[in-house]
C-alpha cells in the first residue's frame, strides 16, 4: 500500500497547562508521523489572539480524527480537561472512526475517570505511566507506535459517511413519515440490448431482474424516460456495493463542475467515505455509479475519465438524450446498452405491499391490496402514463391522506395534479400561486390549440404552430419569458422542443381543466367528444373533463349516450334459455380442484397472465368514423367499453358527492350497457349454425359440430368478458350496498352474476357473509351455467386470496369440490 497519505488525519492534544512538558515531548515523539503526513496535530497553542477559547476548541475536536488525552493527577484535576474527555465521547462519527486514547504521563486515577462501561486501551504498553520508565524514550516509543497503528487503522476504514448514505437514501415521497430508498425499492426488469446495424435491427439478449446480474454485465449505460426510477436504480447499486463492502463512489453529473481530474474525484471521495482515498484508490474491481449523464461536453469527458480508473462503470440517462446524442457514439463502444421496462404487475404488487406496509398495515389483506391495485390500475395505463414505481407510490399516497384541499377535483385529478406540479417546480417555477396559475392557464390554452390542430383541423402540431399560438397568447395574457424557458426545460419542463407535452396524461388533464370550464365554444366540443367517445384519445379526455367538472353536464350525456348505444339489443339476463348453449363447455370447467401451490405463487401466476395481455394490445382498437351500417354498431360497442370506463371512474372518485338514487343510475347503466354487449354478438343458436356452416364451407376437414363448439365457447368467453368489465366498474367497497339494491331490483341471473362478483372483488377477504351470499344464490339457481360460474370464479378468488381455513371448508362443501389447506393460507 502506498504510503503517502492522501490527507493527514487530525489528532487534537488534551491536557493540564501544568503538564506542558510532557505535552511537548509527546508532539516530538510524534514529529515523524507529521512529517510524512498521516497527522496533523492541534493543540490551545494554536489559539490565536482574540479567538474564542472554547470555540476553537469545539471545532477542532469536531474535526478529529483522534485524541490524546495526557492523563495525570494535574488531568484529572481539571474540570475542563474531563469536560473535554465526555465531550469526546459524544460527538457522532458520521460513519467513521475516532479513537480516544489514554496516554498516561504519571501515575493517577485514570480507570476511575474511564469507568467501567469505557474500557478504552491506554498508552504506553498496558497503561504503565510514562514516568514510571527508566528510560521516557522508550515509553514515547510505545506511544509513537500505538498512534502509528491507529492511523493506519483510520487511513483504510473506508466507511461509507452516515449523512451522504441518508442522502442517498432519502426519497422525495410525501408522506406522514421518513421513508428509505430500501424499504419501498423495487429492481424493474432491465433489457440488454445486443447492438445492430441500426437502431431497428438491435435485439434483445437478455432481461436484468436484479443487481447481481446487473453487476456482472460490467460497464453500461441505462436509459429510461422521465420517472422511470433511473435515479433510484442508481443509488439502490450504491447502497447494495457499500453493503457488500465494495469499492464504490456515487456522482450525480448534473451537480459536476469542470473537467474531470484525480482532485475531482478525491473530493467526491471525501464527501461520501471515511478513510484514505489514496488507499482506497489501490483496491481491484471498484465500481462508480453515474446518474443523470447530459449532452454537456464535461459530462462525456467525465465518464471517459471514470472508465480509466474504475473497474465498472454504470450511467444512467434519459432515452432522449441517449437517443439524440450517443446512440452511435463510438466512446459507448465499450458499453452495454440498457433500457428501463415499465413495471410488470408482479413487481407493481410487491411496491404496492412495501408501500402498504410503511403506512401500519403491518397484515395487508389480499383483497385490500386488489382495492389498491384496481385504483392505481385506473390511473395508470400505457395511454396515459406508463407503469413506473413513482406514479403507483403517488396514487397509493391518496391512502395516507394527501388528498386535495380543493374539493372540486377528484383524486384521481388530483394524482395528475401533483405530478405536473412535482415538475414545475423542479423546472424552476417558483411555489406561489400566481406564478402557479400562469403556468396552469397557459398549459389549458395550449392543449386547446393542440386539440384544435390535430382533432379538428387534421393537421400535426409544429413547433411553427407552438411560436404562433404563444405570439397569440401573450397578446391576451401576461407571461414572463422566464416562465415559459422553465416549462421547456430539458430536464423537468412539461413542454418539448416542439411544443407539446411530454407525456399523453399533461395533454389530456390540461384540455380536460380547459373544457370543463362553461362556455359555448367548450361545450360544443364536449358533446363532440361524447358522441365519439368511441375514438380512444376522446374517451381519455372526457375522463379528465369530468374529474374537472364542477356541474353533471357531461357525465349526463355520456349516461345517455350509454344508455342509447346499441338500442335495438336488450341486456343478457343469462336465463337457462339463453345459456342453454354453453352446456357443454361450462360442464367440463365446473369441478376444478384448488391447486396445491400457496396463494402468493397464484398470484404471480395471474399476474403474469395481466402481463401477456397489456402486451398482446400493440394500440387501443379504435372504433372507426362512420355512421351507419355495421360499423355503427361497431363504434356503438366500443362507445358502450369506454363509456363504462368513465362510469367506472366516477363511481370511485365521486360517489360522495352524489345522491343514492344516482349512484344506482349509474350502476344500472353501467350493467345494462355491458349485458348488451354480452348479447350482441353470437345471440341465439341459428346465427351460431349459419356461422358454421360458412366456418366449414371454409375449412371442409372440420366438421360442423366442432365448429358449433367453437363458436360457442368464444360467444361463452364473450359473455363473461362482458360480465367481469362491468364488475371491474362497479366493485368499489363504498358503493357495495347500492350495487345490492339494484341487483335485487333488476332481479335477474345477470345481475344475480354481477353482484356476487362484485362482492367478492371489494372484499378483503372470503367472509361468512359471503359464504352465506353464496349459498343462497346456488338454492337460487338451478341453472348449470350460473352454478359453474359462481364455482369458478369463487375457486378463484381462492386461489388468489388468503382467507379463513373454516371459511373455505364452508365454501368448498357449498360447491362440492375437495378442500386443500395450502401453505401460506390463513388458520
Amino acid at each position: 500500500m502506498s504510503n503517502q497519505p492522501t490527507s493527514p488525519l487530525r489528532l487534537f492534544y488534551s491536557y493540564c497547562h501544568k503538564d506542558e512538558r510532557l505535552r511537548s515531548s509527546l508532539e516530538t515523539a510524534l514529529a515523524l508521523l507529521k512529517k510524512n503526513g498521516l497527522i496533523k496535530d492541534w493543540s490551545d497553542h494554536n489559539i490565536l489572539p482574540g479567538q474564542r477559547i472554547s470555540e476553537a476548541i469545539k471545532k477542532e475536536m469536531g474535526q478529529a480524527d483522534i485524541f490524546a488525552f495526557l492523563f495525570s493527577q494535574n488531568f484529572i484535576a481539571s474540570e475542563e480537561c474531563t469536560k473535554e474527555w465526555e465531550r469526546a465521547k459524544k460527538l457522532p462519527t458520521n460513519g467513521g472512526v475516532r479513537f480516544r486514547v489514554p496516554v498516561i504521563l504519571s501515575p493517577c486515577a485514570w480507570r476511575d475517570v474511564l469507568g467501567d462501561d469505557d474500557d478504552v486501551k491506554a498508552l504506553p504498553t498496558d497503561g504503565k505511566p510514562v514516568s514510571s520508565y527508566a528510560d521516557q524514550a522508550t515509553a514515547w516509543q510505545e506511544v509513537y507506535e500505538g498512534i502509528k497503528v491507529i492511523t493506519t487503522e483510520i487511513r483504510k476504514n473506508f466507511a461509507v459517511k452516515t449523512d451522504f448514505m441518508r442522502n442517498v437514501k432519502q426519497t422525495e415521497l410525501l408522506s406522514q413519515n421518513y421513508i428509505d430508498l430500501d424499504d419501498i425499492f423495487v429492481f424493474l426488469t432491465l433489457s440488454l440490448f445486443r447492438p445492430g446495424t441500426s437502431s431497428s435491427s438491435q435485439l434483445i439478449e437478455e432481461r436484468v431482474t436484479n443487481a447481481q446480474q446487473l453487476l456482472s454485465v460490467g460497464s453500461c449505460l441505462i436509459h429510461g424516460d422521465d420517472m422511470s426510477g433511473k435515479t433510484a436504480l442508481a443509488r439502490h447499486l450504491f447502497v447494495r456495493l457499500v453493503d457488500d463492502l465494495k469499492p464504490v463512489l456515487f456522482v450525480d453529473l448534473k451537480e459536476v463542475r469542470g473537467l474531470p481530474s484525480d482532485q475531482v474525484f478525491r473530493e467526491i471521495y471525501r464527501q461520501e467515505f471515511n478513510g484514505d482515498y489514496a488507499l482506497w484508490k489501490e483496491q481491484s474491481d471498484k465500481t462508480i455509479v453515474l446518474d443523470n449523464l447530459t449532452s454537456a461536453p464535461n459530462a462525456i469527458k467525465f465518464v471517459m475519465f471514470a472508465a480509466k480508473m474504475f473497474d465498472r462503470v454504470i450511467v444512467t440517462l434519459g432515452s432522449d438524450v441517449y437517443s439524440s446524442f450517443f446512440r452511435d457514439d463510438v466512446r459507448m463502444a465499450g458499453f452495454k446498452i440498457m433500457t428501463m421496462e415499465p413495471m410488470t404487475h408482479g413487481q407493481q404488487e410487491s411496491l404496492i405491499r412495501k408501500r402498504l406496509s410503511l403506512m401500519g398495515h403491518a397484515s395487508v389483506k389480499d383483497g385490500f391490496v386488489d382495492q389498491v391495485e384496481d385504483r392505481v390500475n385506473a390511473i395508470i395505463n400505457k395511454s396515459i402514463v406508463p407503469r413506473y414505481p413513482f406514479y403507483v407510490l403517488s396514487v397509493i399516497q391518496t391512502y395516507e391522506g394527501f388528498m386535495p384541499n380543493d374539493l372540486s377535483i377528484t383524486s384521481y385529478g388530483h394524482c395528475y395534479y401533483v405530478w405536473i406540479l412535482a415538475r414545475l417546480i423542479k423546472a424552476g417555477i417558483a411555489k406561489r400561486d400566481e406564478d402557479i396559475n400562469v403556468c396552469l392557464n397557459f398549459a389549458e390554452h395550449l392543449a386547446f390549440r393542440i386539440y384544435q390542430c390535430k382533432e379538428m383541423n387534421g393537421k400535426a402540431f409544429t413547433r411553427i404552430e407552438f411560436d404562433e399560438f404563444v405570439k397569440e397568447y401573450r397578446d391576451s395574457y401576461i407571461m414572463r419569458e422566464s416562465i415559459l424557458n422553465r416549462l421547456m426545460d430539458r430536464e423537468y419542463g412539461i413542454l418539448s422542443d416542439d411544443g407539446c407535452f411530454r407525456v399523453p396524461y399533461m395533454h389530456y388533464f390540461f384540455l380536460g381543466l380547459f373544457l370543463s370550464k362553461a362556455g359555448e365554444q367548450q361545450n360544443g366540443v364536449v358533446e363532440r367528444l361524447c358522441d365519439r367517445s368511441y375514438i380512444a384519445a376522446n374517451h381519455l379526455t372526457l375522463l379528465f373533463v369530468i374529474h374537472h367538472a364542477t356541474s353533471d353536464d357531461v357525465l349526463d350525456t355520456v349516461l345517455v349516450m350509454t344508455m342509447c348505444a346499441l338500442g335495438s339489443v336488450e341486456p343478457a339476463t343469462l336465463s337457462s334459455e339463453e345459456t342453454a348453449r354453453f352446456g357443454e363447455i361450462v360442464a367440463g370447467l365446473t369441478n376444478r380442484l384448488l391447486p396445491n401451490e400457496k396463494v402468493p405463487e397464484e398470484r404471480k401466476k395471474e399476474r403474469k397472465l395481466r402481463d401477456v395481455g397489456e402486451h398482446a394490445v400493440v394500440d387501443e382498437v379504435e372504433g372507426v368514423e362512420d355512421e351507419d351500417g355495421p360499423v355503427a354498431a361497431v363504434n356503438d360497442a366500443y362507445r358502450i367499453l369506454r363509456n363504462n370506463r368513465i362510469l367506472g371512474e366516477v363511481l370511485r372518485n365521486k360517489y360522495g358527492k352524489l345522491r343514492k338514487e344516482r349512484v344506482e343510475e349509474i350502476v344500472e347503466t353501467v350493467a345494462d350497457g355491458g349485458l348488451r354487449l354480452a348479447n350482441w354478438v353470437l345471440r341465439d343458436e341459428d346465427e351460431i349454425a349459419g356461422l358454421a356452416q360458412y366456418v366449414k364451407a371454409r375449412n371442409p376437414k372440420a366438421s360442423v359440430e366442432q365448429v358449433k363448439l367453437i363458436l360457442r365457447f368464444l360467444a361463452f368467453v364473450w359473455t363473461m368478458e362482458n360480465v367481469e368489465n362491468v364488475v371491474g366498474s362497479v366493485s368499489h367497497p363504498e358503493i357495495r350496498e347500492v350495487v345490492r339494491d339494484v341487483v335485487h331490483k333488476r332481479n335477474s341471473p345477470a345481475y344475480d352474476i354481477v353482484g356476487y362478483f362484485s362482492a367478492l372483488d371489494s372484499s378483503e377477504e372470503l367472509t361468512e357473509a359471503t359464504s352465506k351470499y353464496l349459498e343462497a344464490l346456488l338454492k337460487r339457481h338451478a341453472d348449470p351455467f350460473v352454478r359453474s360460474v359462481l364455482s369458478m370464479r369463487t375457486q378463484h378468488y381462492m386461489n388468489t386470496h388468503r382467507s379463513r381455513a373454516s371459511v373455505e371448508q364452508k365454501v368448498c362443501s357449498l360447491l362440492n369440490v375437495p378442500y386443500r389447506h395450502r401453505l401460506g393460507r390463513k388458520g
